[in-house]
């Protein structure tokens, strides 16, 4: 996002997302005891997405914040450092959530695997590992060409 314009509208967006982030970290931690250990496949890569958007929102805000300060009065040197500043977060952040991402969708198959096996449904287990090999193929071919892309640049 460009920082020179809408600075007031972009820290009312990342105000308001850190604010559901943290509601969600607080909610999923006093879930994280008292759940069944197979939904801690799921919970725990959840909180270290929503860890990982509360930092990178926070970081975000004092970016806001700095330009707001700094930017003033044609000031364009202070709005392209952070600028770039703010892309490379973004490049980053990218690449985590992508992890994370990954993290969560191998849990939610293992999660889908223990559930076939115990309920003795091997149709629907043998369906389900195609529809996951064909969600990881394509989750590999899109980070393949983002990284493709980001050779190029």
């Amino acid at each position: 996002m460009n920082l020179e314009k809408h600075r007031g509208l972009s820290l009312i967006i990342y105000l308001l997302s850190n604010v559901f982030y943290i509601i969600g970290i607080f909610i999923i931690y006093k879930f994280l005891f008292n759940l069944h250990y197979y939904y801690l496949f799921v919970t725990i890569p959840t909180l270290f997405l929503f860890i990982t958007l509360t930092i990178v929102n926070f970081i975000k805000i004092i970016l806001v914040i700095i330009s707001s300060i700094f930017g003033r009065n044609d000031n364009s040197e202070v709005n392209n450092s952070l600028n770039r500043c703010l892309a490379y977060l973004n490049r980053t952040c990218k690449y985590v959530l992508i992890g994370i991402f990954t993290a969560l969708l191998t849990s939610i198959m293992v999660l889908d695997v223990i559930f076939c096996v115990r309920k003795e449904m091997y149709l629907l287990l043998s369906l389900s590992i195609v529809v996951w090999i064909l969600l990881y193929y394509i989750l590999f071919r899109v980070i393949v060409k983002m990284i493709r892309k980001e050779i190029r640049l």
